[in-house]
């Protein structure tokens, strides 16, 4: 499928979005568009009416295991749908990887719950580059150890109202090379993406 076609029907390009969050390979682009770099390890996206901040500052330096931590916070002037299955990590040789199922974060408890715990100190505030909303909503794509309660697998977002939590990717090869990765997050035919540099 032509990647370059974006004057498409929304029905196409819905399925389209369902076909590239599929592939198993893409280019991580040399300059990301619409990206600002905010720190260290923020970056920030902002286009047509979205606006996307993801923060790794503890997965920056710690990827030398299986678990990526990212936190996000989404923000878009009309009401708009992410979709969990339209999250995707490109790696530098260009696999793609899918947002983590619940099951397989479930399934390693006692090891995700040492990350979020060491992870604590170097969390950032990423609600502070938003302007004021309406209301905020949490991101639940995954459960906190000991992994029960409600997990969504759509998030629905009102105009104006700001969506925060983590985005978790599991390696297929245990642990994450240094490098600049592409992190994807697809919404309405479109899709926003920024760089995650692991160091």
């Amino acid at each position: 499928m032509n990647r370059s076609s974006s004057l498409l029907p929304a029905l196409v390009l819905v399925a389209r979005g369902t076909l590239v969050g599929q592939s198993t390979e893409r280019e991580v682009p040399k300059e990301f568009e619409h990206v600002h770099t905010l720190g260290r390890a923020l970056s920030e996206y902002k286009h047509d009416g979205l606006q996307v901040v993801a923060a790794y500052y503890y997965s920056q330096s710690n990827h030398d295991f299986p678990w990526l931590l990212i936190e996000v916070g989404a923000l878009a002037r009309e009401a708009t749908e992410i979709d969990r299955e339209q999250i995707e990590l490109i790696t530098p040789s260009g696999r793609v990887v899918r947002l983590a199922a619940q099951a397989r974060w479930a399934k390693d408890s006692r090891r995700n719950a040492l990350l979020l715990q060491q992870a604590t100190v170097s969390r950032h505030q990423v609600s502070s580059y938003f302007p004021t909303p309406y209301q905020t909503q949490a991101l639940r794509f995954f459960t906190r150890p000991p992994n029960d309660g409600l997990v969504q697998k759509k998030l629905h977002l009102l105009p104006y109202e700001l969506g925060l939590g983590d985005l978790l990717f599991e390696s297929p090869t245990g642990l994450w090379d240094e490098g600049t990765y592409a992190l994807v997050i697809r919404y309405s035919g479109a899709e926003a993406m920024l760089p995650i540099d692991l160091r």
